[in-house]
């Protein structure tokens, strides 16, 4: 097929896609442009596509196409379209179901193979979530000379599961494997033969004959002879005079045992009440009152219901008045700075007495308008009175702040007939733009831990512990700009 003739069929597909998506017939619609793309692989295509697999509930397929789109707008320098895709993909990734799929040491047998949907699990992933799209999948695990094995899983919008391959069981049609199988008696003849000899030795030197006359089949005639010969004067008189002396060990054994017993008693102090628990292994809960500073510097994002603002601009047949929504309109917004107040939490291991791995989380609310809600990995140190750790935090943060100006989105193939222009001014179809509004944005970063232990009191109680003064100061990266947290929390450590 011609280039030319292909970029045609592409086009006409992508034009009947469209107009079955509006139309709500998603299966229909979805494959066609598809086809699109595999004929004339195109950044508004893909756009289409990932879009109408958005709208028909295949979240992660939309989700790997908008990052597949924001790598393709980056190549031609489309900042604009690589900003928007990188914006629709962050916000589908706090829905995305993920799946894991365990193969214990048990199953991984040679030759295994693990299939999702029919596709092969590369073993790199195993133990690993990664994303798929919600509804029924199957997972099936097959290897030579044993039974095929296969399960379901169903999974909603922002589930994590975990599906656990068994070890499969034998196939008993399969054709037994050769060589190894027979050699391996060979091997342990030895042993086996061996040990009735050393554990005869161990009773008697009478008894050693008759072990030794049992050892082997060559053996035999001699092996009885010694026993007959020297049983009944090596092993009745010095058998018995073993056996005798027998008790007598034993005695004195269970005596010195008993008085080992009564020094390690003796030697080892008294647990008291107040004794601390604290050892590597135990569970660590630390939980308490936080608030500071909540500083953000989100300077773009949406907000509450766009769609009674619209904008205007050219289009071939005349000039188009536009709806809002969240996908082609943003807000512009000013910083915005408040007191928050709420709590922190930590829940982990102890590795050792001064050192502390878990999870950390910190949340509130801001006075004048929104709220932060953040968690991840910790790790703390104690040194001497004082604690100092590391955190990686991501979650959201919303914050009210002044509205500078909302602008709409014009289609790209539109621009050149709105005098270049990508976006315009945004006006509300009755009243005005409101001053302020809550924006929110997703965030990832850190912080620095550092807390004074005010009171340590350790004891076998479950409130054994330290009471904690805490400032973790911290800087997290929006989708849209910066946050800057400053909080500062009592807490109690239990542990």
């Amino acid at each position: 097929m011609s280039p030319g003739v292909a970029f045609a069929q592409a086009d006409a597909l992508l034009d009947e896609g469209k107009q079955l998506m509006k139309k709500g017939k998603l299966a229909e619609a979805c494959p066609k442009i598809e086809e699109s793309y595999r004929l004339s692989p195109r950044s508004s295509t893909l756009l289409a596509l990932a879009t109408c697999h958005e709208k028909q509930g295949k979240i992660a397929t939309a989700w790997a196409e908008y990052i597949d789109l924001g790598a393709a707008a980056r190549k031609e320098g489309n900042k604009r379209l690589e900003a928007d895709a990188k914006a629709r993909g962050a916000r589908l990734e706090l829905r995305l179901p993920r799946l894991t799929v365990n193969v214990p040491r048990a199953a991984a047998v040679e030759g295994l193979e693990v299939t999702l949907d029919g596709a092969p699990v590369d073993s790199g992933v195993f133990g690993q979530a990664r994303p798929i799209d919600p509804g029924e999948h199957r997972v099936s695990a097959a290897a030579p000379g044993r039974k095929r094995w296969e399960g379901k899983v169903s999974i909603k919008r922002g589930e994590r599961k975990a599906v656990t391959v068994p070890a499969l069981a034998r196939d008993g049609s399969a054709a037994p494997e050769p060589a190894k199988a027979a050699e391996a008696p060979v091997k342990e003849a030895a042993p086996v033969a061996a040990a009735p000899e050393r554990g005869a030795a161990g009773a008697g030197k009478g008894a050693a004959g008759a072990g030794k006359g049992a050892a082997g089949a060559g053996k035999g005639a001699a092996g009885a002879g010694n026993a007959a010969a020297t049983g009944p004067g090596k092993g009745g008189a010095a058998g018995a005079e073993k056996g005798a002396e027998g008790p007598g060990k034993g005695a004195a054994g269970a005596e010195t045992a008993a008085a080992s017993a009564d020094a390690a008693a003796a030697e080892e102090p008294e647990r008291t009440q107040d004794a601390s628990p604290r050892h590597a292994g135990a569970l660590v809960v630390e939980a308490g009152l936080a608030g500071g500073a909540l500083i953000g510097l989100i300077d773009a994002g949406s907000f509450g219901n766009l769609s009674s603002y619209s904008y205007s601009y050219n289009v071939p047949e005349g000039e188009l008045i536009a709806p809002c929504n969240d996908d082609v309109c943003r807000a512009a917004f000013d910083p915005a700075v408040g007191p928050f107040a709420g709590g922190q939490a930590f829940v982990g291991l102890a590795l050792s007495e001064e050192v502390h791995l878990g999870v950390r989380a910190l949340g509130g609310y801001r006075f004048g308008g929104g709220y932060l809600a953040v968690g991840g990995p910790s790790l703390a140190m104690r040194f001497g009175r004082l604690w100092l750790g590391l955190s990686g935090l991501a979650g959201a943060v919303g914050q009210n702040a002044k509205i500078t100006g909302v602008k709409g989105e014009i289609p790209s193939e539109l621009v050149d007939l709105n005098y270049g222009r990508t976006e315009v001014e945004v006006t509300a179809r009755e009243g005005t733009l409101p001053e302020t509004a809550l924006v929110e944005t997703f965030a990832f970063g850190g912080s620095v831990d550092v807390s004074l232990v005010l009171a340590d009191l350790p004891s076998a109680r479950w409130t054994s512990g330290a009471l904690l003064l805490s400032v973790s100061p911290t800087f997290m990266k929006g989708l849209d700009g910066f946050v800057l947290v400053a909080p500062a929390s009592l807490s109690y450590r239990f542990y």
